[in-house]
């Protein structure tokens, strides 16, 4: 290989490598699949020796999602806190619990919606939990958007490498 041969795959090689960065960001960012770790169910358990308890479940956009099982009077306020609080994009606005009931032998499903942006007009009734609970705390559109974004960006650099490529192998 030429010195000249060098200095024409080197962008080649440049946005190869830049590929390689793009990939591995939106990875971290959810876009492409990853396979689950080991650790990737979290159970943990707050309450005092004695104490009723209740199992509920917390996804989405908070620090430490997973399955709690937590003192019977644990409202929505103090779980999302357990769980470490919102991550920086949650959608504190639109917090969403999903609740199963059983009637007889039929399976209800309700699902409530609670703004905790704005706890005024909020009872202790909309920020109770029951057993079973499962909250989710959604993101906000902005995460959509950089997500797409740097899906965008990758697509585009791989497009460059491959004309890049291509180019070369003409020459």
């Amino acid at each position: 290989m030429t010195r000249t041969d060098l200095f024409r795959f080197l962008p080649l090689s440049i946005l190869l490598m830049s590929f390689s960065v793009a990939h591995a960001q939106v990875t971290q960012s959810g876009l492409a699949p990853t396979l689950p770790s080991a650790s990737a169910a979290s159970y943990y358990y707050i309450a005092k020796p004695g104490e009723l308890t209740m199992q509920v479940n917390i996804w989405g956009f908070v620090q430490k999602p997973g399955r709690y099982e937590v003192p019977s009077s644990t409202d929505l306020v103090q779980l999302i806190s357990f769980a470490g609080g919102p991550q920086q994009y949650a959608k504190l606005d639109e917090v969403r619990i999903i609740r199963l009931t059983r009637e007889d032998s039929t399976i209800n499903r309700k699902e409530l919606t609670v703004n905790l942006e704005s706890l005024e007009g909020l009872t202790d009734g909309m920020l109770a939990l029951s057993p079973g609970d499962t909250i989710f705390v959604d993101h906000t559109t902005w995460v959509t958007i950089r997500d797409l974004f740097n899906a965008i960006t990758t697509t585009a650099i791989l497009t460059s490498a491959i004309a890049q490529l291509i180019i070369a192998l003409i020459r």
